[in-house]
């Protein structure tokens, strides 16, 4: 570096970082423009010839545009949301009227709707949503109640009720099937419970930020933080003893890749209206799932 800039140059631009500085100089040696770098008074000063100072303005002019950071837009957040109370509710409700799994003679609600896999991929797919509303007893259902509290509410505050559900139980169907069908090789494998779809709330929250800080966060290097503390939560939570390891891993994985998606397209969520429509298209989904089951079964609910 030259220890003063000739007369014929001027100062077009000065900054105390050197790789800012060295940043500029690339830019204009790429447009072939003639400069130099001057270090002095604790700061890098770039100077360029007073006939070339127009042009070496524009060219780093256009380097600022484009290495701008995008302003992120504001954080989608529908204030407090009453989905994960709903759920834990719903929950509750259903193990009132089915009574636990563990019962000395469960009833034939688990005989019809428990996510058995041969079943499942003998085309009974109604149990993948069947088998979230079942719980084996009071634990099974607090765990879950309690993660719904956190995990489904936060769905709900970003994509609302209606839509929430319905991405939650979407989500939650798809990864059972995907148990399903990892265990197929296995026999008979019979898993119920709404883990899948709380694991799958979860999910859903770290793929919209996931995507959130790879898009608009200076610092991209740190974009995996969100799933990172997913799994971490996932192996805090989901790799117990007697947990459903792979319908816990996949409702995990369909709730990031849907999450993902979701925050890519810049989805936002609908009115009053559609939410209301898709709360209702959920609970005929469950309803529906429910009344092929005994249907098929040739059996009646107790």
């Amino acid at each position: 570096m030259d220890e003063s800039a000739p007369d014929a140059m001027l100062v077009l631009r000065a900054t105390a970082s050197p790789t800012l500085a060295s940043d500029w100089s690339l830019v204009l040696a790429s447009a072939g423009i003639g400069h130099r770098v001057l270090e002095g008074g604790g700061a890098f000063s770039l100077c360029v010839a007073s006939h070339d100072a127009s042009a070496a303005s524009a060219a780093l002019a256009a380097y600022d545009a484009e290495s701008a950071s995008q302003s992120a837009p504001p954080l989608p957040d529908l204030g407090p949301s009453p989905l994960g109370i709903m759920f834990s509710v719903a929950l509750l409700a259903m193990l009132l009227v089915t009574g636990p799994g563990d019962a000395r003679a469960p009833t034939s609600w688990f005989l019809v709707g428990a996510a058995d896999s041969v079943k499942i991929l003998h085309g009974q797919w109604w149990r993948a949503v069947t088998a979230m509303t079942l719980h084996q007893d009071i634990g099974h259902l607090v765990g879950n109640m309690l993660a719904a509290l956190i995990f489904v509410s936060a769905v709900g505050r970003w994509l609302g009720a209606g839509l929430g559900a319905a991405t939650i139980v979407g989500c939650g169907m798809i990864a059972n099937l995907l148990t399903a069908l990892w265990h197929r090789h296995d026999g008979p494998f019979v898993s119920l419970g709404a883990s899948t779809a709380t694991f799958a709330s979860l999910g859903l929250v770290a793929g919209l930020q996931l995507w959130r800080r790879w898009r608009y966060d200076e610092r991209r290097r740190y974009f995996w933080l969100p799933l990172g503390a997913g799994l971490a939560l996932f192996a805090m939570t989901g790799t117990g003893a007697n947990a459903d390891f792979a319908a816990h891993l996949f409702g995990l994985g369909v709730g990031v890749a849907a999450g993902t998606a979701i925050a890519a397209t810049g989805a936002r969520a609908p009115g009053f209206f559609a939410q209301g429509l898709l709360s209702a298209v959920v609970s005929a989904v469950l309803v529906g799932a429910w009344v092929l089951a005994f249907r098929a079964s040739g059996l009646a609910p107790p």
